[in-house]
This record gives C-alpha cells, sequence and structure tokens, in this order.
C-alpha cells in the first residue's frame, strides 16, 4: 500500500503505487439484498496531483501538515434494486477531505456531498497503522462515518409505494457508523503483490430498526493482485 503525502509530490509526473485487478464480496445493504461478488479494478496510486485509494479518488489542490487539502470523489455502490421497493441509485459524494501521513500513522478526514438522488451530506474519519512483517505488511484501520438525515433517509427509509407495499412508513434520523478493517499486503516479486482487504461496518441502529432491517453488522472482502510502479 503506498500513499504518498509529500506536499512536492504534485510536482511529479511519475506514477508511484499498485494497479492491478480483483474481486470484492459484500454483503446484502437492506433485507431481501443478496450478497455480491464482482470483478473491480484495485487502483492505490499516486500520479502527480492525483490519486487514487481503492474507492476514493482525488487531486491535491494545497499542501497541509504532514499532507494536502484535496478534492474528493468516491465510488459506494450503494445503490440497490430489491422487490417492491423502488430503486436506489448509486450516490455521488464529492467534497473535500485529507490525508495525514504522520510518525505516528495516517489519520484521514473526508466531507462529502451527495450530488446523486439523496442530496445527502457524509462526514468521514479514519485511522491507519503500519506493521511490516518480511514480505508481508499488515495496515490496521479503524473508522467512523457520519451520515446526515438526507442520506439515510434516501438509503433507509421508506417512499410512498415502498410503505404501500411494506404496510408501513420509516424515516431513519441521521446515522453514525462505525467500522474496522485490515489490509495485508503480500510481496510477491519485487513489483508484483496480493493484496487482501477486510472491514466489518457497525450500523446504527436507526438504520437496522428499520422495515428495511439490514443486518447491524455488514462485512466486504477485497482480493487483488497487483503491479507496484
Amino acid at each position: 500500500m503506498v500513499i504518498c503525502a509529500d506536499p512536492c509530490a504534485a510536482a511529479d509526473t511519475s506514477i508511484s503505487g499498485d494497479v492491478g485487478l480483483g474481486t470484492i464480496t459484500t454483503q446484502g445493504r437492506i433485507r431481501g439484498d443478496r450478497s455480491t461478488t464482482d470483478a473491480v479494478p484495485y487502483l492505490n496510486f499516486d500520479y502527480g496531483p492525483v490519486f487514487a485509494r481503492i474507492d476514493t479518488f482525488g487531486v491535491k489542490v494545497l499542501p497541509l501538515g504532514y499532507g494536502n487539502l484535496e478534492i474528493v470523489g468516491q465510488y459506494r455502490g450503494d445503490g440497490y434494486k430489491v422487490s417492491p421497493m423502488q430503486r436506489r441509485d448509486d450516490s455521488v459524494p464529492i467534497g473535500l477531505g485529507t490525508m495525514q501521513i504522520t510518525p505516528f500513522g495516517a489519520f484521514g478526514l473526508n466531507a462529502l456531498y451527495d450530488f446523486g438522488k439523496s442530496g445527502g451530506t457524509l462526514v468521514q474519519a479514519r485511522y491507519l497503522a503500519e506493521l511490516p512483517f518480511g514480505r508481508v505488511t499488515v495496515y490496521p484501520e479503524v473508522g467512523a462515518e457520519y451520515q446526515n438525515k438526507a442520506y439515510t433517509g434516501y438509503y433507509y427509509g421508506t417512499t410512498a409505494s415502498d410503505a404501500a407495499a411494506l404496510g408501513r412508513s420509516y424515516l431513519p434520523g441521521a446515522a453514525f457508523n462505525s467500522y474496522v478493517g485490515v489490509l495485508i499486503e503480500t510481496k510477491v516479486t519485487e513489483k508484483i503483490y496480493v493484496n487482501a482487504y477486510f472491514k466489518q461496518t457497525f450500523l446504527d441502529s436507526t438504520l437496522t430498526t428499520g422495515p428495511f432491517g439490514p443486518p447491524r453488522d455488514r462485512a466486504a472482502v477485497l482480493l487483488a493482485l497487483a503491479y507496484r510502479f
């Protein structure tokens, strides 16, 4: 896992990091939504001011502390279609963030607005450590995400047609979800790496007590083969 925090990196025009292919398995978002396994690109690199961090992409715009102020966007894959409920489209979160690579680990913070149909707001905080063990490096992670009422209402609340089908209406409040994760990076050759990432999310009760009833804990597993530049 390579994350460049050098403010001077914006002037560098060479790519630094990992590019590859993988699969991600995720549990269903709501009751009746099945677990899925999908092929995905694995992108974790810096290219001048442009960067990719698996599901987060953006541009560094201004040196800040141990990192940069960044314009960021995310791919979340949070849409779904479960009969008889109305379809929920994927969000389009874009906003400001920073990744601070300090002597004590990496601290990340993002504030995002969903330009998709929810019109909601997300605030994210995370911490990552680095534990090297020869050819294997372990990156434990803890984090949390605040979702405002507009976001939770779109994805976990009922529309008029949902309420008619379910015989119940529900509008959740804002949610505070926490998670733990671990990335295990294994060096196969000087340029080839195998990555395994596990993430367990713990959902706020305002989401799990509604009629859509997602599980309290939701897991995701990413496996990838990458080339390091």
